[in-house]
């Protein structure tokens, strides 16, 4: 009963948050043009509030968050987080509405998206080029000078619970030449807010945890990142009783 449910509201919970999504980043378009970069950031943060309100009552997917009180309410930082669905980008923004981030070149060309993510200051990237983590040290510098959070996703992309992907060293770099902190976060979005059609109802976890020690080497680094981003979040999946969609080992 339960999965005819969910497939019930994936239909109309897709219909109300594209159909949502199009008209509002359309309508606010305009905003890109203001003397600041303040209006549209609160343009994107009524578009959070709303997306999240659409998931909780149309599809059933309650959120919360752990941890939140560790991370500072302002200055740089680095958000190093797992990345399994569209609703990270949009808890993120709920815990600090100053955030940056990377972005590859391509999302800069969208019609309506890149306009707004250059308008709050993006950073752009070529991943094709091989050769991203060369400018991390101006990266860095920026996030300083700014003094914002920038979240980082070392797996690159979306990827659906049980792919495993190997880790980008993007935030270690920018961590080493700018001296930042780094917060991992830990989540399981991507049980319930998929990277598919079918969404399923339930309690997504997203789970901010202690910085990682400073002065660790590339490698103990990134172990340390696995843990506590990529291994932490497969136990929160199991948490809400679905391990069953982990890698076996």
């Amino acid at each position: 009963m339960k999965t005819v449910l969910d497939g019930i509201r994936s239909i109309f919970f897709n219909l109300a948050y594209y159909s949502f999504t199009i008209i509002y980043c359309t309508s606010v378009l305009p905003l890109v043009f203001a003397k600041t970069e303040k209006p549209t950031r609160t343009a994107i943060h009524i578009y959070c509030k709303t997306s999240l309100f659409l998931a909780r009552y149309i599809m059933g997917i309650r959120y919360e968050f752990r941890g939140s009180e560790k991370l500072p309410t302002e200055g740089a930082l680095i958000l190093a987080a797992a990345h399994q669905s569209y609703m990270d980008p949009i808890l993120t923004y709920m815990l600090r509405q100053d955030v940056t981030a990377l972005a590859k070149k391509e999302l800069f060309q969208l019609p309506m998206i890149g306009p707004l993510i250059k308008r709050i200051g993006v950073i752009r990237i070529d991943r094709r080029s091989g050769k991203a983590h060369k400018g991390m040290a101006d990266v860095a510098q920026r996030v300083k000078e700014e003094g914002r959070p920038i979240i980082i996703y070392p797996q690159a992309t979306r990827v659906p619970i049980g792919e495993v992907r190997k880790l980008k060293p993007g935030a270690y770099f920018i961590h080493k030449e700018g001296n930042l902190d780094v917060y991992p976060v830990a989540t399981n979005t991507g049980v319930f807010w998929t990277k598919g059609f079918w969404h399923r109802s339930g309690l997504v976890i997203f789970k901010v945890q202690d910085p990682i020690p400073s002065g660790l080497e590339k490698d103990p680094f990134m172990d340390t990142l696995d843990e506590m981003v990529v291994q932490d979040s497969n136990r929160l999946v199991s948490e809400v009783g679905y391990q069953k969609l982990l890698p076996s080992k």
